[in-house]
């Protein structure tokens, strides 16, 4: 089943394939399912359709067709509330910058209706982070989580709204990934920005060299667990004509080698991604990157989850020199969980650097040993 659903996520799926593995396919409605789940159905009916429509059972090939075009509508709504609120940031100065969603759904795909999406995710500098808030909750939008205050977010680097209606959600950051794991300069991607068309519209996105470094630390900092990532990643390789020697280069300066390699080598290996022969040499050199690649390769056909704890040693695993520095500090740095594990008033801040390792201590030590003896009473 897994092995289908990478082969439609491809960016040039191989039709004899397609047809091979649809006769091989037993369970449809589970086949469906993981597809929605791993957000890649609309890809699935795309591939499907064009290679073998009669490989597939109508009423599967029908339920297909409807989670493609739901996706339509839905992505339409969502690009027009980013125009919306692109118009309500730009008068007030916010440099923002949509990333994910709609801007790789115009940008790497044949029609915007591939790409699956849950949110919006707009950059904007940390020095504008208060005033976004107070333009979001002023114009149809609450922030989720605890009302406190923005260094428990230092990590994480973004907040999370919810519109009124329910329908959007949209995510304000101001770093591109989480400061523990996040060897990419903001500031750097801003001096870089290339315009893209969404919806009619031209918008600032990051660069293609950029978009892919950032795409390598998305898909590390979750796992690889998405084929939608994935899929992202060979869909970029495969539409633009990349500056790899500036690819390499910047990523061997922000010490991130390992994680662009680990990226490519999944996007070669599973998409079946064209890398230029001295690429493929070169990150296929990196026995760690090749070696976690196979693991993670493993782990999707089998349809096994990462615990926390196993997503948090493979970042670990991945950083270089003295960056495994800042993957402890981060560590240690107080967020929304601790707040919500000690309820320690916010004006007391500094107490939790003390409280942090008792909770540290708590998930990584003690209660895996209770849970161990609690399962060995049973």
């Amino acid at each position: 089943m897994i092995l289908l659903l990478i082969e439609c996520a491809r960016a040039h799926p191989d039709p004899g394939e397609l047809r091979r593995l649809s006769g091989l396919c037993s369970d449809w409605d589970g086949l469906i399912g993981s597809a929605s789940q791993r957000g890649v159905a609309p890809l699935v009916f795309w591939a499907l359709n064009r290679a073998c429509p009669d490989a597939v059972p109508p009423e599967a090939l029908a339920a297909l067709r409807n989670c493609f075009r739901q996706n339509i509508k839905r992505n339409l709504r969502f690009a027009k509330e980013l125009l919306r609120l692109l118009d309500l940031f730009g008068p007030a100065g916010i440099q923002t910058i949509p990333f994910k969603g709609p801007a790789l759904a115009w940008s790497l795909y044949e029609t915007p209706g591939l790409r699956r999406m849950a949110d919006l995710d707009l950059l904007v500098p940390q020095r504008d982070v208060s005033h976004a808030i107070d333009l979001l909750t002023s114009n149809g939008y609450r922030r989720l989580g605890p009302s406190i205050g923005l260094r428990f977010f230092s990590d994480a680097g973004q907040l999370v709204f919810k519109g009124t209606d329910g329908e959007f959600t949209v995510e304000i950051h101001w770093r591109v990934a989480p400061a523990h794991f996040n060897p990419l300069n903001a500031a750097e991607i801003r001096a870089r920005l290339a315009p893209i068309n969404v919806a009619g519209r031209l918008m600032p996105a990051f660069c293609p060299e950029d978009l892919l470094a950032y795409l390598c630390v998305h898909g590390a900092t979750h796992g690889w667990i998405s084929l939608i990532g994935l899929s992202d990643l060979g869909r970029l390789i495969d539409v633009y004509r990349l500056d790899w020697d500036a690819i390499l280069s910047r990523a061997a300066r922000q010490r991130m080698s390992r994680i662009v390699s680990l990226g490519l080598c999944l996007a070669q290996d599973l998409m079946g991604s064209n890398l230029p022969p001295e690429v493929s040499s070169r990150i296929h050199g990196d026995a760690r990157a090749v070696a976690l690649a196979a693991s993670i390769r493993a782990q999707l056909q089998d349809g096994r989850a990462s615990s926390s704890q196993d997503l948090l040693i493979l970042r670990f695993r991945l950083l270089e020199g003295w960056r495994k520095f800042l993957f402890f500090w981060y560590s240690l740095h107080p967020n929304a969980n601790d707040w919500e594990f000690f309820g320690i008033p916010e004006s007391m801040f500094p107490v939790y650097y003390l409280a942090k390792p008792v909770r540290l201590a708590w998930l990584w030590c003690i209660r895996p040993i209770v849970n161990l003896n609690r399962r060995a009473r049973s």
